[in-house]
């Protein structure tokens, strides 16, 4: 047992120049919830295994707020039914959860409808605020509501939205590339953010 305590320890000592903090914590948040490998089947659109996995989870746990989330997350990228994507999202934040899109983050100020620098990850929105973990780089956030000035589609291309704080403006685009998921967006953060 020792043996293996001191390899867990060195092999964390060592990756820990490589793995941030903020990785490390969102790892580890991911893997406290029974619904977090669903995340990466609904990542890499496998989404009705992602929906046979999550409706186990809520068989035994019918109000687990990840799976809850997770679920309107599938089920909206296997649908494109944002109507029915809306009501399961609002359901989710009632139970604890809230809405999970898998977006492109822009590194650019955008000018048209075209993102030419951009990385892929979550924007989570929940009761606490609003969280971009991006699947690789340093540059997430995780915002109360209070520190956001504006959620909004963008005057450029109504399929882009925006997060304004502070001095920054953050563009993405949802994973479908339809405006209908910008509205959805928008939508669930003035309603979350009441």
């Amino acid at each position: 047992m020792k043996t293996f305590f001191f390899a867990v320890l060195l092999t964390c000592l060592t990756l820990a120049p490589v793995v941030s903090s903020r990785t490390l914590a969102a790892a580890m948040q991911k893997a406290d919830s029974p619904a977090a490998p669903a995340l990466d089947l609904i990542r890499l659109q496998r989404y009705n295994d992602a929906i046979n996995r999550l409706e186990q989870i809520l068989e035994a746990r019918p109000t687990e707020p990840d799976a809850l989330t997770y679920l309107a997350t599938a089920q909206m990228y296997a649908d494109k039914d944002f109507l029915k994507a809306q009501k399961s999202f609002e359901d989710a934040f009632r139970a604890g959860g809230g809405a999970a899109f898998f977006v492109n983050h822009s590194h650019e100020k955008l000018s048209g409808n075209e993102m030419a620098e951009y990385c892929r990850g979550w924007l989570h929105l929940r009761k606490d605020g609003v969280r971009f973990t991006p699947s690789e780089g340093e540059h997430g956030f995780n915002l109360p509501y209070s520190n956001i000035v504006e959620v909004g589609r963008n005057r450029w291309s109504k399929s882009l939205f925006h997060i304004k704080y502070g001095e920054k403006n953050q563009n993405f685009r949802g994973r479908t590339g339809d405006e209908s998921e910008a509205l959805l967006v928008v939508a669930l953060y003035k309603k979350f953010a009441r």
